[in-house]
């Protein structure tokens, strides 16, 4: 027998791996996702046959297990207000940079935040 999975519904089996394992490889390299996560791809390939047994229908599908992106911890401040009612507030975060710095890369400067180099900024 030989059947090769590239030539398959003419490469789609092979096409749907290149991009489930391309978001594999995504997922694995987010920094937002766990390193100790196992992620799985399996391809599922299910057949069916008519009564004559000559042409069996294939399906094929892709399942992906991937990483979940972890949580985002913040603070809050709670207290009540003078009526006795709960209020919250986020705490606020320290600052990186002055907030007199506002464009610390346009301005030829070397420090670039997480977030700059995420959106491509620098």
């Amino acid at each position: 027998m030989d059947i090769n999975l590239s030539t398959i519904a003419g490469g789609a089996v092979e096409e749907r791996f290149q991009v489930e394992l391309q978001r594999v490889f995504d997922n694995i390299l987010d920094p937002n996702t766990s390193t100790k996560t196992k992620r799985k791809l399996q391809l599922t390939l299910t057949f069916s046959t008519d009564e004559g047994r000559e042409i069996a229908l294939v399906n094929v599908d892709a399942k992906l297990t991937l990483a979940p992106a972890m949580g985002i911890a913040t603070k809050f401040l709670m207290d009540r207000d003078g009526r006795g009612n709960a209020i919250g507030a986020e705490f606020a975060q320290t600052r990186l940079f002055d907030e007199s710095d506002n464009n610390a890369t346009d301005s030829g400067s070397t420090k670039v935040s997480y977030l700059e180099q995420k959106a491509g900024r620098v």
